[in-house]
């Protein structure tokens, strides 16, 4: 085997591990989240002669959640999260195996969530520090102080929060695409994902870690000696 058959296989299984790790990663955020962005939807205020929220955050945000799942492009389109993401739900549901029991079946919240963009989690979270020293920017600040830290309930700080997911999420796009990873901090990164998930639950942190194959892989030669 040449090296850089080797070299390849060697990238090639720790794309797989650290896929593996972003996806456990991912699971989990997104429930953190949306259990606290229900409750903080099902409880805001509706605007006087509009019916109440529900917790379906998603389809029905509040504000200033609306606003921030709801972008406006340069030329004044409105780009919904919640549009895109049942797109992508309704397309995955027809694709399934004609004996599936949930086969066209229409999507319901839950579904939606689901294919909601690991993007999406971090673009929610605070992710600069404003002038006046408080976090931002402003809407995600509010999120964060009446919704999203009780998510995070063993780390209070929401711009280190920001940062482990997002370094997660671009390293998730490296992974994708099979990018080299042989001078990469992959270490590094399993230590990130384990403190996200401990910063949503301990348990949860420790296990991953007992079971990540990311340290292991590591461990394997790359070039024959």
């Amino acid at each position: 085997m040449t090296d850089a058959v080797r070299l390849y296989r060697w990238n090639v299984e720790m794309s797989g591990a650290i896929y593996e790790a972003l996806g456990l990663v991912e699971v989990v955020l997104r429930n953190a989240i949306d259990r606290e962005l229900q409750k903080w939807n099902l409880a805001r205020p509706a605007p006087t002669g509009e019916p109440p929220y529900d917790s379906n955050w998603i389809e029905r945000p509040a504000s200033p959640l609306w606003g921030v799942l709801n972008k406006r492009t340069r030329r004044g389109q409105v780009v919904s999260t919640y549009a895109t993401a049942r797109e992508r739900a309704i397309k995955d549901s027809n694709l399934r195996d004609p004996s599936h029991p949930r086969r066209h079946h229409p999507p319901d919240h839950d579904d939606v969530v689901a294919h909601t963009t690991f993007a999406t989690w971090v673009h929610l979270l605070p992710h600069k520090r404003e002038a006046d020293g408080r976090v931002g920017p402003g809407p995600q600040r509010g999120l964060w102080a009446h919704a999203l830290r009780h998510a995070f309930p063993y780390k209070p700080d929401p711009l280190v929060i920001h940062h482990w997911a997002n370094r997660l999420y671009l390293l998730r796009n490296r992974v994708a695409h099979l990018e080299p990873l042989v001078a990469t901090d992959v270490l590094g990164y399993h230590r990130s994902a384990a403190r996200l998930l401990r910063a949503v639950d301990p348990t949860i942190g420790d296990w991953y870690s007992s079971i990540s194959r990311i340290p292991h892989v590591l461990k394997e030669d790359r070039l024959p000696r």
